[in-house]
């Protein structure tokens, strides 16, 4: 009986640690804050440290990007701006961040100042050479950042001697530990939500430092430039050069996003695909630059890549705009096919793609030309018409849809609507005479073009990547209360064995979930194992200092074992509690019972 009650012990308290260092990963939606880190404020009279405020909108958000939290992303966050009509560079007051935080729909957002001073300037160069001539090593930073809590309108904090105390965070040091410093921040906010981090501050401060210095300070100044001036291409490559020599030659998956974003503005496709496709599936824009490389592929007439490009993405991310352009792509790739039962493979997937966004967007005339369009290739001419009406609805001068629409209803027999049609397109459609030429001669429409989208909805890609992030967490929340439900049963059917393998899964998922330590210290009791069940029902505690029945059991164990001190302090925390709990009153009753 020793042994096993050794063994017991050892295995739960075992359970105990390894249990409270796995991280915090899922909780309810609810509860899951949505954190949007705004550009901080220079307070320093040296613009030329600008890049430093926006530096830590970046990183500190990558940074804070963890399992419980939903970050806003930067073009989320550019987005915000543009709907409240604020110029990007603006460092907004308390009141407006609050309402940029709402707009983003965000629950904290992280705010903050700095000022960059020379060393001769702290006393901390001797012979300092001229202003000029300074390197950023001789420069230092001084940050202060702070967390609001959008809903309550305060500073995150906590309560002190019954009194809110706020808390910010404060660090300095050499302009070229920046990063350290937002490592710093970064984990220290985590810290201030959740004092059961997985990892440690070095840790994270190392995840901050991965990027080389100097690609980091290229990239931030880069992406400030306005997104034509070619001094922004020259900081992305130099942001390329120093990630790839310090790496092995690696490639920095922003900087190539931006840069493919540049040649991409400039119509340069073949430059910007070659950057776009050195993102893998893991970065940062993944999503955008696939949908980029896939529209330069299809401009520079190779379909097949722009197929390869554009399918997978689809799977991960069902947008309208990824369906429609690989519909377009696989009827245009079926027109140019030679053999038969490819033309009809390739075919019938773009009509696929097309079908699915035309019911998914009623309301997209580009959508519904083109799958009019694969219809009319496939014959299906009844069905063309019936898409074309809205296009036309929509604009009476689309030449190209009114001559689709005349010969559908020629082909269905339509013969009076089929001409007033026909009349429309003559009037709209330039190259009338050289459609009808080819039309009478071969019955083909080989000179109709596709209609892509030039620009994938930055709102329609965080949107769904916002609603990703909150069924991860759904997802989590009721696996979690699954199998909590399952340990209770197996608790109350006497089944220990079998219960604490699922409360196992429950703290993995949720290593804050009280009830869980509470199931697994009544369990070690029920097993006579007190050592373990203390170790757990503290746990119970720590998570939530209200759990009445953790307190009450505790408090009956040390009276057991004749720790009337330990067990007179748990009786009097449950009593103030809940002072009508009989449970609590009869243990009151016990500890108080014999004293003098």
């Amino acid at each position: 009986m020793r042994t096993t009650s050794l063994r017991n012990s050892f295995l739960a308290l075992a359970l105990f640690a390894v249990l409270s260092a796995l991280p915090a990963f899922a909780q309810t939606p609810a509860g899951a804050d949505v954190v949007m880190v705004l550009s901080f404020e220079n307070t320093s009279n040296r613009p030329e440290y600008n890049w430093v405020g926006e530096s830590f909108a970046n990183s500190v958000a990558e940074l804070l990007n963890r399992p419980g939290l939903i970050v806003v992303s930067n073009y989320e966050r550019e987005l915000a701006y543009q709907r409240l009509r604020l110029p990007p560079t603006v460092i907004p007051s308390r009141a407006t961040a609050i309402k940029l935080a709402r707009e983003a729909k965000a629950t904290m957002i992280v705010i903050g100042t700095y000022s960059v001073t020379r060393a001769q300037e702290t006393g901390q160069a001797g012979d300092a050479k001229a202003d000029s001539d300074k390197s950023p090593a001789e420069a230092y930073v001084q940050v202060t950042a702070r967390v609001i809590k959008v809903n309550e309108g305060r500073t995150l904090g906590e309560v002190l001697d019954g009194a809110w105390a706020t808390r910010q965070f404060d660090f300095g040091g050499l302009l070229t530990t920046l990063q350290n410093i937002q490592g710093r921040i970064a984990y220290q906010i985590l810290y201030q939500r959740d004092k059961a981090l997985p990892f440690s501050q070095n840790q994270l401060v190392q995840e901050a430092t991965k990027i080389p210095q100097r690609a980091f300070e290229s990239y931030v100044k880069g992406v400030q430039l306005s997104e034509r001036d070619p001094k922004r291409a020259n900081y992305l490559k130099n942001a390329l050069r120093f990630y790839g020599d310090a790496n092995g030659g690696a490639i920095y998956p922003q900087a190539a996003f931006e840069l493919g974003r540049f040649y991409m503005i400039e119509a340069k496709w073949k430059e910007a695909t070659e950057y776009f496709t050195k993102l893998q599936k893991k970065d940062p824009h993944y999503t955008e630059a696939a949908f980029y490389s896939g529209l330069g592929y299809a401009k520079l007439g190779d379909l097949g890549r722009a197929l390869a490009s554009l399918v997978p993405l689809s799977t991960d991310m069902p947008l309208i705009g990824i369906y429609n352009n690989a519909g377009a792509v696989a009827v245009q790739a079926s027109r140019e096919e030679k053999k038969d039962m490819e033309r009809a493979r390739l075919l019938e997937q773009g009509t696929s793609f097309l079908a699915r966004a035309a019911q998914s967007a009623p309301e997209d005339q580009m959508v519904h030309f083109n799958y009019a369009y694969s219809l009319f290739l496939a014959g299906k001419y009844a069905e063309v018409a019936e898409q074309l009406r809205p296009v036309i609805t929509a604009d009476p001068r689309d030449g190209q849809a009114y001559f689709l629409f005349a010969k559908a209803l020629e082909k269905i027999g339509k013969t009076e609507a089929a001409t007033a049609a026909d009349d429309q397109a003559r009037r709209y459609l330039q190259t009338y005479a050289k459609w009808q030429t080819e039309w009478q001669r071969a019955q083909t429409t080989s000179n109709v073009s596709l209609r892509m989208r030039d620009v994938l909805s930055r709102d329609d890609v965080s949107d769904l990547m916002r609603k990703k992030a909150v069924a991860a967490h759904v997802d989590a929340g009721s696996a979690m209360q699954d199998l909590l439900v399952k340990a209770r049963d197996l608790y109350q059917a006497g089944r220990d064995d079998e219960a604490l393998p699922e409360l196992h899964r429950v703290v993995m998922i949720e290593p804050t979930n009280a009830e869980a330590y509470l199931l697994s210290g009544r369990i070690n009791l029920r097993r006579g194992d007190q050592e373990a069940a203390i170790a757990a029902l503290k746990t119970a505690i720590f998570w939530d200092p209200k759990l009445i029945e953790a307190h009450i059991l505790l408090g009956r164990i040390f009276l057991e074992r004749g720790d009337r001190g330990e067990a007179t302090k748990y009786a009097s925390s449950a009593m103030t509690i809940d002072a009508n709990n009989q449970e609590a009153i009869a243990l009151q009753r016990q500890v108080t019972m014999g004293k003098n």
